[in-house]
């Protein structure tokens, strides 16, 4: 072998340990960062779990933004739910520590990131507030997701409870109302519903009294039996006029209050007050 053909072997044989030590010494640098030392970063109080899945190469940081949030709305019909959403984020490494960018439902959002030891006080550019996100394992995030499951489990179980004690509270005022009245400005249409029997199941049977007259007439009086389904919220009655099945339906605003109904006379939803019995004595003949 020729004195070149040797020093070349030798100049390449230096280059490629020069890159492999270039190599390991990178790699060791990379492996060094705090970002890719732990598989995520996690905020979690009451309801709310944050967590950033990062990594970091080359003074360049990818991840991925977690929010999973405990929804309870007033209104009992809707149960309690986790509303899930992840936001894909880039950035890169800065003077003080981090900085990346989400776009959450088309905003683009900036994070700013220092670090607390292994951990990570994270803030959104222009706010003052940090949130002290820890670094966990796969594991440890499996707890804190198991936690907020559990506190919807107990929060869709306390809805239920209140469920039944708003239809509780109903159902004993829908009953121990003498009436619903409505009347046009010249009183020539008066209503009266009068409920027989409303139960738990929602199930309601109750009577309508209809007054009509024209001309200054005397009334005339028929009477009608309606069957029915309400939840506290919603109400639907039926009942045969003129030999055809009639649908009724409206919306509660109280129970001692009264509710919204349509009418199959005035082709409009009319507003029946829940009334006493000495309100109603002397009309219809009561």
């Amino acid at each position: 072998m020729g004195i070149r053909k040797r020093w070349k072997l030798i100049a390449l044989g230096g280059l490629l340990i020069g890159i492999v030590c270039w190599w390991v010494i990178y790699e060791v640098k990379n492996q060094s960062d705090p970002l890719n030392k732990s598989d995520a970063f996690v905020y979690s109080e009451d309801g709310i779990l944050y967590w950033f899945e990062l990594t970091s190469r080359n003074g360049k940081v990818k991840g991925t933004f977690y929010q999973h949030v405990l929804i309870e709305d007033e209104d009992v019909r809707d149960l309690p739910h986790i509303e899930e959403k992840q936001s894909p984020l880039t950035g890169e490494f800065t003077d003080t520590g981090y900085e990346w960018q989400t776009n959450e439902g088309g905003k683009i959002v900036t994070y700013v990131a220092t670090l607390s030891e292994e951990n990570l006080l994270i803030h959104k550019q222009g706010e003052e507030d940090s949130k002290l996100y820890r670094a966990v394992n796969k594991e440890k995030l499996a707890e804190y997701e198991m936690t907020i499951h559990e506190a919807l489990q107990i929060a869709i179980d306390q809805n239920e409870e209140k469920e039944k004690s708003r239809l509780r509270k109903f159902f004993s005022e829908f009953n121990n109302v003498y009436g619903y009245y409505y009347t046009n400005d010249d009183k020539s249409l008066q209503l009266l519903i009068k409920v027989d029997e409303a139960n738990l199941e929602g199930d309601v049977t109750a009577t309508l009294l209809m007054a009509t007259k024209d001309n200054h007439k005397s009334y005339e009086e028929k009477t009608y039996e309606l069957n029915g389904i309400t939840d506290g919220h919603m109400v639907e009655f039926y009942t045969v006029v003129d030999g055809m099945q009639t649908k009724l339906k409206g919306d509660f605003r109280t129970a001692t209050t009264g509710f919204d109904l349509s009418f199959w006379t005035t082709n409009e939803t009319l507003f029946f007050r829940a009334v006493t019995e000495k309100e109603m004595k002397g009309i219809f003949g009561e």
